[in-house]
């Protein structure tokens, strides 16, 4: 069963941009990796909103201790101003093909 993640980061004020070129060093692996269906950038001018989806909860792990997210993690910390909030959700599709991620 597929696994739909939001995470929202709070760059450090001013770092914004840095931050999501750090993103855009490491999307393409991320796109990449197995099980990855879905990995997009938002913003809303201060904070970055990931939505991902990922085959499974296996591929969700694998992304979470792999080679990407261990280059990608230390240069968000340092211009994090606090820790990602992360959620971790089940799809309940609903309605038509827009009900769904």
């Amino acid at each position: 069963m597929s696994v739909v993640v939001t995470a929202v980061v709070h760059p450090k004020p001013g770092l914004l941009e840095e931050a999501l070129a750090a993103y855009a060093r490491h999307i393409g692996a991320v796109h990449a990796e197995p099980g990855c269906e879905l990995y997009a950038l938002h913003t809303d001018g201060t904070s970055i909103v990931i939505i991902e989806k990922w085959a499974s909860r296996a591929d969700l792990d694998a992304h979470a201790s792999g080679e990407v997210m261990a280059k990608l993690g230390p240069e968000l910390n340092a211009l994090r101003d606090r820790p990602a909030d992360v959620t971790i959700l089940q799809p309940r599709p609903a309605g038509a093909a827009q009900g769904a991620l």
